[in-house]
């Protein structure tokens, strides 16, 4: 399962999500290498005239996205699509929320939205 946080720095959740400089990229594997870790940033994101769909695109292959803020139309973009947008606070540590959501999917009590996502990996 692949997720993507919204970030300036690479290491808290700090940005909305039409206006994120970069994303930070974290697969969870099921296997022994565990997490895998990558930055996807691109140069069309700033100069583009529609940001969400650029955001789409890059995107695609995410299960979930977390982000400081999103619109309403530009969460449901991304639920068509099969995303699921998640908001924090501002600030919030990127390892801490992928402890909490790996806690979540070792404990096997996951949500409807979440039950849904591990079963489409």
């Amino acid at each position: 399962m692949l997720i993507a946080f919204a970030s300036s720095d690479g290491k808290t959740i700090d940005s909305h999500f039409a206006s994120a400089p970069r994303f930070e990229m974290y697969k969870f594997t099921g296997g022994p290498q565990g997490i895998i870790h990558t930055s996807l940033s691109s140069e069309d994101m700033m100069e583009s005239n529609d940001k969400v769909d650029v955001r789409l695109r890059m995107l695609k292959e995410c299960a979930i996205v977390y982000c400081t803020q999103i619109g309403g139309p530009a969460a449901a973009r991304l639920v068509q699509c099969g995303i699921h947008p998640l908001k924090v606070p501002v600030g919030a540590e990127i390892v801490d929320e992928l402890n909490k959501l790996n806690k979540l999917l070792l404990s096997k009590k996951l949500p409807p939205w979440l039950k849904k996502k591990v079963g489409d990996c």
